[in-house]
């Protein structure tokens, strides 16, 4: 019984020594030849590897005494395709080490902590992770609803905390005594950190109305207010507009050098390195840390690595020490710790951007057409307060049309109606029936002579992927069923399947093996068997022929009936509801930040496939096929796309049309409502082109010109000259 006990799982704790003196040597975290399991290691479980063996870390214990510093600030930032989330629990006490002794926080054993405040001593509240996995129901601890349009109904359910109670703590039904106005009882505290975060217009919303970016915000305040002495972010800067970045690193960056709390944050291998962070660490495949050091050093490496992918005779010219730093390189390239995409993704920086000459698709009839949409709570207005020249009046609301064959970008600050304006046409907001909207040329409601569109008329022919799909979206359905869904009524009903269907999701579902199947290597596309080998029934020959030519491919994409959705990652799960979104071949495709978390690679195939389709440069099996057999090859001119992101490489070269929704009012430097064509030389990937995007209106003027007739005789004429177009 005693040996029971003992084997009896606890929280990790500090070992119960006694407080120490603060010396400018003890560290904040040290990591000694750390080896990390998920569960207790066995020889029997192959399926618990180990992360991250041997690692060794050190973040210094920052302490001033009068103006002697016992150690320079260190701000981290852990880079990495996959395992820095694991990385970052490491960090705060989680999976089990193994010697147990190898990890430590010496600093939260001092006086100085013991003086501060003794709850610090356990590392679950010295170490506080914001990470946001989790984006929807459970991220911010209110609800959203049972349903997509609970968001935006006035109804609110006695969980639905504002901003402000959740900021408070006031988020219990059955407050402990002297908790009833929230567990928060530093005042000024909450003022700065409401202020710092831009949170006071947002305060009496609640929380399941909030944007994504809004709610990221919400969340890293959270973490800041619970006075943690260390601070694990986990992609903050995911779902935010490029302004709110500059603003949240500025506030990040105070608090970094203040070391209230320290920081270390973890960013996908394509995302942009704050100019504060000192310190990196990537990590690469197999829980393996390829680099770690100060930034000046990873980045001079990053610049030999750039060498791989050039000609002999430029390595040849590198000196002895670089030459040694890309000899590394190419070993951990073949030891596959390193591959060629996450290799691609770090050195991105040094490679220049390729425009290619494209030009704007006149269209086709109007799919979409808004005649002066205005959304509001209220007096709150959420979508089309300003005032838009149309036919040379002046009117309110938002005026737009999008045609067939149209590629729209949507831009916006976060909390300018970017949602709002997609659920207008999907239908799931409540006002969308009450608003001048049409679609396919018809109201939702009857008009005279007129029947309405129906919402499963609506949803068969509208692909749409969101996060807040995302967050509704059942976990408990297989690949291949949640693919199925794009042919259903609601996610769970059946499904209107035939032979056609199965053979497009079969198609998609080979493109995106190389990203869903994790037993898929190039090997055993070699080796599959072919499709003569498989037994058929007695059919007529043409039938036979026609199921000996797919049989393979059915074999081929089995991983998709043993996977639930709710096993694969998170970038995972995106890419399954980008498939989703378009597997039905709709008339409109509306991805709403549906490549936010993707890897670039995994954002670049998703993006080949939006364009080219089945057109792959990389097969994920030995069938073969010509182009007449290819199910997809791209968007065609009958589908119109509109998709939100504030990442420019997120947004393929095909976008050629863009609307910029405005700031919410008080928001300095903020941005007027424009739309456009971007001009054939140039895409939203360029930087100049994004930056005129994102410009107050003065400097916008300094880039953009009026878009005027281009040609007689053909349909957008009418859009140029009934609205104000801007090119950039």
């Amino acid at each position: 019984m005693l040996l029971r006990n003992k084997l009896r799982p606890r929280a990790f704790r500090l070992a119960a020594y006694r407080p120490t003196r603060f010396n400018s040597e003890i560290p904040f975290l040290r990591i000694q030849d750390g080896t990390f399991y998920k569960k207790y290691p066995t020889a029997e479980d192959s399926s618990n590897p180990p992360l991250f063996p041997n690692l060794n870390f050190t973040l210094p214990g920052i302490h001033i005494d009068g103006a002697v510093k016992a150690a320079p600030p260190q701000h981290w930032a852990i880079i990495g395709p996959s395992g820095r989330t694991d990385l970052l629990h490491i960090l705060r006490g989680q999976h089990i080490c193994i010697p147990p002794n190898a990890r430590s926080y010496p600093y939260l054993l001092t006086d100085e902590i013991a003086g501060k405040d003794p709850r610090l001593r356990v590392v679950e509240n010295a170490v506080q992770y914001v990470g946001f996995s989790g984006e929807g129901s459970g991220a911010i601890g209110g609800t959203r609803g049972a349903y997509l349009s609970a968001r935006y109904e006035s109804y609110r359910e006695e969980t639905d905390w504002t901003v402000l109670q959740y900021l408070r703590g006031q988020t219990s039904l059955n407050p402990m005594e002297g908790d009833e106005q929230g567990t928060l009882h530093d005042e000024n505290l909450l003022q700065q950190t409401i202020s710092g975060f831009d949170l006071r217009n947002i305060l009496d919303l609640p929380v399941s109305s909030l944007s994504n970016g809004q709610t990221r915000r919400a969340r890293i305040a959270k973490a800041v207010l619970s006075k943690p002495e260390l601070l694990l972010l986990d992609e903050p800067f995911m779902g935010l507009d490029p302004v709110a970045v500059k603003k949240i690193s500025g506030i990040l960056h105070e608090l970094a050098k203040r070391h209230a709390p320290r920081l270390i944050m973890a960013l996908r291998p394509q995302d942009k390195v704050p100019d504060w962070i000192t310190h990196i660490m990537v990590v690469g495949n197999s829980n393996k840390v390829l680099l770690q050091g100060p930034r000046a050093a990873i980045d001079d490496t990053l610049n030999v690595w750039s060498y791989v992918a050039k000609s002999k005779q430029d390595r040849d010219s590198l000196p002895e020490q670089q030459t040694q730093i890309l000899k590394k390189c190419e070993a951990d390239l073949k030891a596959g710790v390193l591959d060629k995409e996450l290799l691609g993704d770090l050195v991105a920086h040094t490679n220049p951007i390729k425009t290619l000459e494209v030009y704007a698709s006149l269209g086709g009839e109007p799919v979409i057409d808004m005649e002066g949409v205005r959304v509001q709570y209220g007096d709150k207005v959420i979508l089309g307060d300003w005032k838009q020249k149309v036919k040379d009046q002046i009117k309110d609301g938002l005026h737009w049309r999008v045609r067939r064959g149209q590629r729209w970008a949507i831009l916006g600050p976060n909390g300018s109606g970017k949602t709002t304006l997609l659920s207008m046409i999907t239908s799931d907001h409540p006002q969308a029936y009450g608003q001048p909207v049409k679609l396919f040329g018809r109201s939702r409601l009857p008009e005279p002579g007129k029947p309405g569109i129906s919402i499963f008329e609506l949803q068969s022919r509208i692909g749409h992927s969101s996060p807040e799909i995302h967050a509704f979206f059942p976990r408990q359905l297989s690949i291949r069923q949640a693919l199925e869904t794009a042919f259903a009524e609601t996610f769970l009903s059946k499904p209107k399947l035939n032979i056609e269907r199965d053979l497009d999701i079969s198609a998609i579902l080979q493109y995106f093996r190389p990203q869903l199947d994790p037993n898929y290597t190039t090997s055993k596309v070699a080796n599959d068997i072919s499709a003569a080998s498989l037994p058929l029934p007695s059919l007529t020959k043409q039938t036979h022929v026609r199921l000996e030519k797919y049989a393979l491919l059915d074999h081929i994409v089995g991983y998709a009936d043993e996977i639930l959705f709710g096993e694969l990652t998170t970038a995972q799960q995106r890419i399954v509801l980008f498939m989703r979104a378009l597997v039905a071949k709709p008339d409109i495709v509306i991805l709403d930040e549906a490549f936010s978390g993707l890897s670039a690679a995994q954002r670049n195939r998703c993006l080949h496939f939006l364009d080219k389709g089945e057109r792959a440069k990389v097969r994920a099996s030995n069938v073969s096929r010509t182009e007449a057999d290819l199910r997809f090859t791209g968007l065609t001119e009958d589908q119109a796309l509109i998709m939100t992101s504030h990442v420019a490489e997120e947004i393929p070269d095909s976008v050629r049309y863009y609307m910029r929704l405005p700031s919410p009012a008080g928001t300095p430097d903020s941005l007027d409502f424009r739309f456009g064509i971007l001009q054939s030389k140039t895409s939203l990937r360029h930087p100049q082109t994004w930056e005129a995007a994102w410009s107050p209106p003065d400097v916008f003027l300094e880039y953009a010109r009026r878009t005027w007739r281009r040609k007689q005789h053909t349909l957008p004429v009418q859009d140029i000259s009934e609205f104000e177009w801007w090119s950039i």
